[in-house]
């Protein structure tokens, strides 16, 4: 049975994983990104039926399992938010439902079987809202970055970018990044940008950008200090 047991821990785990890293990551000011999480979405859901398939056979028991649903509806808000994709929302998704087939499971007594799979069912629903609506929102928002210039020591790199959004409008922002990342065997870490300025759409038709000094940028004729 201990390879049962490696294989539920392994389900918490891989459940966690993301979403532990990127609020570390967000603390301490930094942003971390997975190389195609489409890939990952998709051998996370092959994981989960292959995982549930074994569970169900050999009658596995691990009440740590119960707490499963949440985790993967948490998984799943963090995937969706970062990657705005269809593929992956539709992934993950279907670990959520092996989820709650897992702790349906896994729970002894037909009063925590119920309990289990309502609270499945009442947490599923804003977190399927929610996530629907970001990639909605995003099917409809174009980002496109118009111009970048480096620092002139390029520790830094400032880009305009203009946001789309059709009939809602958009914007014109300016942010700035730190030029180095660690890049790992499956994700890159990298410093948070600053957004430096939010203005109207269209205004990066005549924005100009130039860097006064490695730690200070000029925006039409107005200094910004880098503070990342």
């Amino acid at each position: 049975m201990k390879k049962y047991s490696v294989l539920s821990y392994s389900l918490i785990v891989s459940s966690l994983f993301l979403p532990v890293l990127s609020l570390i990551s967000y603390c301490i000011g930094y942003r971390v990104s997975l190389l195609n999480y489409s890939v990952f979405s998709t051998i996370s859901a092959l994981f989960y039926i292959v995982s549930t398939a074994v569970i169900l056979k050999n009658n596995i028991v691990n009440k740590a399992l119960v707490f499963l649903p949440i985790f993967s509806l948490i998984n799943l808000a963090v995937y969706v938010y970062k990657s705005k994709s269809v593929v992956v929302l539709i992934c993950m998704c279907i670990c959520s439902i092996c989820s709650a087939v897992i702790a349906e499971k896994v729970c002894n007594s037909s009063k925590a079987k119920i309990s289990s799979v309502l609270t499945s069912v009442v947490l599923s629903v804003p977190f399927l809202i929610v996530s629907l609506a970001v990639v909605s929102f995003a099917k409809f928002g174009v980002n496109t970055v118009v111009d970048k210039i480096y620092s002139p020591d390029k520790t830094y790199y400032a880009e305009i970018v203009d946001i789309d959004q059709g009939a809602l409008g958009g914007n014109t922002v300016v942010n700035i990044h730190k030029n180095s990342r660690l890049d790992l065997l499956f994700m890159t870490i990298a410093k948070a940008p600053q957004r430096a300025y939010v203005g109207e759409w269209g205004e990066y038709e005549t924005m100009k950008l130039q860097w006064k000094s490695e730690q200070c940028l000029i925006i039409d004729s107005k200094e910004y200090i880098v503070e990342i």
